[in-house]
């Protein structure tokens, strides 16, 4: 189990892609009970030369209402996290992720495919 779970409520799977290293610390926010992880097997240089990284950003489910970045109707009516997708010279991208399933679901196929390669 990482130092993380507990104290920034992570799920038992989420937590196995931090403890087998496809999510790496990148840094924490105490404050506003924010952690980020870097994932760095799936980032790559397209054909113009740009990097494309994919970062997560995980909110303390309790504090999600307070420190959302973005809400439907309320703070904290959307999931605690963000993946997203940063591009060279394009910009970043947040991926339409909505629900701990999406997300585990969507690690799941990146590793997978990562360690077909």
């Amino acid at each position: 189990m990482s130092a993380f779970a507990a104290k920034y409520k992570i799920p038992t799977e989420l937590d196995q892609f931090i403890d087998n290293g496809f999510l790496e610390f990148l840094s924490e926010n105490e404050d506003e009970k924010t952690i980020t992880f870097d994932i760095p097997a799936i980032s790559w240089k397209d054909d113009s030369d740009r990097d494309r990284t994919f970062t997560l950003i995980w909110i303390h489910p309790d504090f999600n209402d307070r420190f959302c970045h973005y809400y439907n109707e309320k703070p904290g009516d959307l999931a605690n996290f963000y993946i997203v997708k940063e591009t060279t010279d394009l910009g970043d991208e947040w991926l339409d992720l909505y629900a701990i399933d999406d997300l585990l679901g969507w690690l799941e196929e990146k590793q997978e495919r990562r360690s077909q390669r």
